[in-house]
């Protein structure tokens, strides 16, 4: 079975069709599909990206024709649109969808615990005048944790112990192995791919961090620094008093260095997580972000990746 997991697509469309653009390209034959939050916020397309994954959850077909309009609109070549188009409805009601702090200030419920810059907040403004009531409600229905017991999966935005927290996980030690409550936690928030590995005597110091360390949080621990690799899989190894905490990356706002559509793969046959990075053109998203009047460093963000 094949999981792919995509977190953070905030509103960004050309960058949510450049996922499914590659996988279709890519033959790959996805099973299920995992969202960690944050369909909208910083963007100038919330309803779009909000129907696909709306479809991809309920698998809806009063969707379906909505979904050919966005597609049509988008620029790719259109012997593409028609591929792409059928390959987003094949993952109709595969989705496993959590809500993340945007999705949830942009309906009125901010987090208790944590304040948005002033830029995140101009922009969770905006989306909220301009989202529709259909994805209003879809966004408020959402969970903020989803455990899938039968693979050993959850799914949470930031933490599992403190959700609604929002706490920026910047390096392993932010997390202890007795707040990890599953063997795989699948998050987002950071926008940074990550994948660390903790056991019940420690945190392993052999755990992958998929970004280079001079693009990474200053404060890692020497010894994180001296074991990391810029990966591109990573092999997951489900044994006894192993629990893993895994983090995409972002697919609409990557804080990498890398302006490429982040997301993951997760292929339980052969227990492997496959880093994955896909073109679109940034320049068209950083185009719509200002002339949507969004503030410039998002936009500017877009087309540098960090």
């Amino acid at each position: 079975m094949k999981f792919l997991i995509i977190s953070d697509i905030h509103s960004n469309l050309e960058a949510l069709v450049s996922v499914f653009s590659d996988l279709y390209n890519n033959n790959e034959k996805i099973d299920k599909v995992l969202i960690p939050g944050d369909i909208v916020g910083y963007g100038a397309n919330p309803n779009e990206c909000c129907t696909i994954v709306r479809f991809l959850k309920n698998g809806k077909s009063s969707l379906k024709s909505e979904i050919k309009a966005i597609i049509q609109e988008i620029d790719i070549v259109d012997t593409d649109k028609k591929n792409i188009t059928d390959y987003i409805f094949s993952l109709g009601k595969k989705a496993n969808v959590i809500a993340g702090n945007h999705d949830r200030e942009v309906i009125g419920q901010p987090s208790l615990c944590s304040t948005m810059t002033a830029s995140a907040g101009n922009a969770a403004r905006w989306t909220t005048k301009v989202l529709h009531k259909t994805n209003a409600r879809f966004l408020n229905s959402l969970w903020l944790r989803k455990k899938l017991r039968r693979f050993g999966i959850e799914l949470v935005h930031s933490t599992p112990d403190y959700p609604q927290g929002y706490l920026y996980l910047k390096n392993a030690a932010t997390l202890k192995y007795e707040l990890l409550y599953s063997s795989i936690t699948f998050a987002g928030h950071t926008h940074k791919p990550t994948a660390y590995l903790y056991t019940k005597e420690k945190r392993d110091v052999s755990a992958s961090v998929f970004i280079p360390v001079d693009q990474f949080d200053n404060r890692l621990m020497l010894v994180e620094r001296e074991s990391m690799e810029r990966l591109e899989e990573f092999k997951v190894s489900l044994e006894p008093g192993q629990r893993y905490y895994i983090n995409p990356g972002s697919v609409g706002q990557p804080r990498d260095g890398t302006p490429k559509a982040s997301f993951m793969i997760y292929d339980t046959n052969s227990q492997k997580i496959f880093l994955k990075k896909a073109e679109y053109n940034t320049e068209i998203v950083k185009q719509k972000i200002l002339k949507a009047g969004l503030p410039f460093d998002l936009a500017d963000r877009v087309v540098k990746g960090n």
